[in-house]
């Protein structure tokens, strides 16, 4: 019998480009309930002789079950010269997520306190001024530079790391992988066959749910180009005097207009393959379940996802995918400084040595810029990180020498309106690597929940005396009742105090939340005009900013004096409760059980973060359960933490805070690190088999999968419903993670004192 697995050569008409297509025989088929055979398809990156040995080794390998399973892959790799053959068959057989950090530290390592360098975590909701404020502290002008991007809504969306002080620039840039991108692409190209299902939908607004997606993460507009207007609207807010940085173009040349014409041709051509694709599934489903238009909202549902998943694996729906990513990859021909995979695929940019700060942010800009006259030749979308480094300083602060701080500015929190707020654990990780944590609002705007939900990552964490609040657009907070400038300090800070007293001493505890309202009142900093190319008003309180960034030292070190937690047999309660407070909002989403506060999730959002993890990415999608899992757990660790049965010694009130916040962070570093493994590695077979749900019934069947691997792998102690061995082996996991933690604070503690007694000796 003929082996059911057959590699195929591909080329889009009109391309040069080559790829391979095939079904995998390890890799689950989602439209075939999960079954192995996935249709997988990758760029080749060579020449047609090449590609051809390619497809020929391919096919050996696809023939001979004995190198079918990732323990096969060195016998493989005796066996096949070409490293591509390798790559290409055992790259994602079990998905994981690279660490795009360790792979930007290989070109240009991260700087530490041990360099002389401090390192400096920007955290805040989109338009908060993050970005600008970074800008301020580089010395990056408006409208010269426009590094890093700015831009009134979302615009960060992946780490930017800034070294400050080194003689020469240097920048590497990471990409997210072929899989990654074929991924979100699936991800832009379903939305849009959903909207063309609408027959009153127009060519443009297809192409607006292809280009970019509703969480503005991934815009594929950057890349292909917008939709061609007819005619452009005139504003009648236009202010011919905005000498805002609004537009950075500078004096960068915009697309041409014979590129502009064959971006425009290019999306005509997918919109019309896209009409298509919704046209023909349309067709099917509806001799199933009848009009669309005309079933109820629940059928109506269940109708769109059959169709999505019976489109998504028709050929033309992949052929489709093929072109875009085609698209995608021409666009780093001619491109130097690039290495690349054994495939071709992009996965980091080099710069190393330059001396001219213009020049050099002209051409990192390439990679983060969101300027409208460049769309169609932008890389944003693809990107992952950027890590520049040089002889980076204010421009405002000409009689200082140069600093030495690392930025680490982040996606901004809490974006959307979303149910879960909580901070994603890729950024609660940063925390403890940082030596100050900025937290960053708009001053004009009252500080809420979205604000407060940091906070307590951050308590929680054990790291509230590092954080300090910036608070921008001081400028723009005026009214009737403010006068002065105490009275607009006072303003901006008043919904922080109100969210510490109530929120953060509910969610953990009052003591706590005395300590944090000390601290934050201590150095707030309080910024406006920052915008402009020199914030005359705001230079006094940024050299404060800047002087007390660039002098952090060491926090004290706490006298040899330990907490006792007896038994631990509170850990146990707490943590009961810790897993309702995840359990109970995540049934509420997923319809299973009312809850007051929470509200279901589509149904496209729930099969959205089942595939995320079924395939491993971790891509900021705003639903992530480990994230949840995480600031659950970390509170209710945190409130037995502050509640020990006793001290060994006689601590003062400072050093029981300074010990507690050590063992916190401790926990917080392992705890991170569980929750992940929990749901996203050990609970990632059960995500494969809820998103691989077909057909009728599928969104009821996969809600209830999620829920029973949650009751697998996040099983509520006191639930005499769940399995008593999980139940004990989740209980003994966290305890150990709780347990190893506070043994290796206290050893740590005990040698930092053997020390300082020598050294005094």
């Amino acid at each position: 019998m003929a082996t059911p697995y057959l590699a195929t050569l591909r080329q889009t008409p009109g391309r040069n480009a080559l790829s391979v297509e095939f079904r995998h025989p390890l890799r689950p088929d989602p439209s075939n309930q999960g079954k192995p055979g996935r249709k997988v398809r990758k760029g080749l990156g060579t020449d047609r002789p090449a590609a051809d040995r390619l497809i020929a080794d391919l096919n050996r390998l696809l023939a001979d079950p004995s190198f079918h399973s990732p323990a096969a892959r060195a016998k493989a790799e005796a066996a096949f010269k070409d490293p591509r053959v390798i790559e290409i068959f055992y790259e994602g057989i079990e998905p994981r997520i690279e660490n795009y950090r360790t792979l930007r530290d290989e070109h240009i390592p991260l700087k530490s306190r041990a360099d002389g360098y401090s390192r400096l975590l920007l955290l805040g909701a989109p338009g908060a001024g993050k970005t600008t404020l970074v800008r301020q502290l580089i010395g990056s002008k408006p409208g010269r530079d426009g590094f890093p991007a700015t831009s009134i809504n979302r615009t960060t969306t992946f780490e930017t790391e800034i070294i400050a002080g080194p003689r020469d620039f240097a920048a590497a840039v990471t990409f997210m992988s072929e899989d990654e991108a074929d991924f979100e692409v699936r991800q832009c190209l379903s939305a849009a066959v959903l909207r063309a299902v609408d027959e009153q939908a127009s060519d443009a607004r297809i192409a607006k749910a292809l280009l970019e997606r509703s969480d503005m993460r991934f815009r594929l507009k950057y890349i292909l180009g917008d939709w061609p207007e007819d005619e452009v609207d005139d504003d009648p807010y236009a202010d011919e005097d905005d000498t805002s940085d609004a537009d950075d173009s500078g004096t960068r040349t915009s697309v041409t207009p014979r590129v502009a014409e064959k971006l425009a041709r290019n999306l005509k051509g997918y919109v019309a393959a896209i009409r298509t694709i919704a046209e023909q599934h349309k067709k099917k489903i509806e001799n199933t379940y009848g009009l669309l238009a005309s079933l109820p909202s629940e059928e109506r549902n269940k109708a769109l996802d059959e169709l999505q998943d019976t489109a998504e694996q028709s050929d033309n729906y992949g052929t489709l995918v093929g072109e875009i990513l085609d698209d995608l990859r021409e666009r780093f021909d001619g491109l130097a400084g690039l290495l690349k995979s054994t495939t071709g695929w992009p996965r980091v940019w080099l710069t190393k040595g330059v001396t001219n700060e213009s020049e050099f942010l002209q051409s990192v800009r390439f990679f983060s810029d969101i300027d409208r006259a460049h769309w169609g030749k932008l890389l944003t979308p693809l990107v992952n990180g950027i890590r520049v480094a040089g002889p980076f300083a204010p421009s405002w602060a000409e009689d200082i020498d140069q600093p030495h701080f690392v930025l680490i500015d982040t996606e901004g929190l809490g974006h959307k309106a979303t149910t879960v707020p909580d901070v994603p654990d890729y950024i609660v990780s940063r925390f403890d690597e940082c030596d100050a944590i900025l937290l960053v609002h708009k001053g004009d705007v009252p500080f809420g929940y979205e604000g407060g939900k940091a906070l307590e990552a951050i308590a929680g964490a054990g790291h509230t005396a590092k954080t300090s609040l910036v608070f921008t657009r001081m400028d723009e907070v005026k009214g009737p009742n403010i006068k002065g400038w105490q009275a607009k300090r006072d303003y901006a800070f008043s919904g922080v105090r109100n969210v510490v007293e109530n929120q953060i001493a509910k969610t953990l505890t009052p003591d706590i939340a005395r300590f944090m309202l000390e601290q934050l009142e201590r150095s707030p900093y309080y910024l406006g005009a920052l915008q402009k190319g020199d914030p005359v008003a705001a230079k006094t309180e940024l050299s404060r900013l800047l002087g007390n960034l660039t002098s952090i030292v060491p926090p004290p070190k706490p006298p040899l004096t330990f907490p006792d937690y007896g038994t631990y047999d509170l850990l146990v309660i707490k943590l009961q409760k810790g897993v309702e407070d995840f359990r109970v909002p995540w049934r509420a989403y997923l319809s299973i059980q009312r809850h007051g506060g929470h509200r279901p999730l589509p149904w496209q959002s729930v099969k959205a973060v089942s595939r995320r993890y079924a395939e491993g990415f971790d891509d900021g999608y705003e639903i992530r359960p480990a994230s949840n899992l995480l600031n659950s757990l970390t509170l209710a660790i945190s409130r037995f933490l502050e509640s020990p049965v006793g001290w060994h010694g006689s601590p003062t009130p400072e050093d029981r805070r300074l010990i507690l916040d050590r063992i916190k962070a401790a926990v917080s570093r392992k705890l991170t690190q569980f929750c992940a493994r929990q749901l996203r590695h050990k609970a990632q077979p059960d995500w494969q088999i809820a998103y691989a749900f077909r057909g009728t019934s599928s969104t009821f069947d996969r809600r209830l999968k999620i829920e029973s691997l949650y009751e697998r792998w996040v099983p509520e102690p006191a639930n005499e419903g769940d399995d008593m061995r999980h139940i004990q082996q989740f209980v003994e996991e966290v305890k150990y993670v709780v347990t190893s933690a506070i043994e290796e604070t206290k050893q740590a503690l005990a040698g930092e004192n053997e020390e300082a007694s020598e050294g005094s000796a």
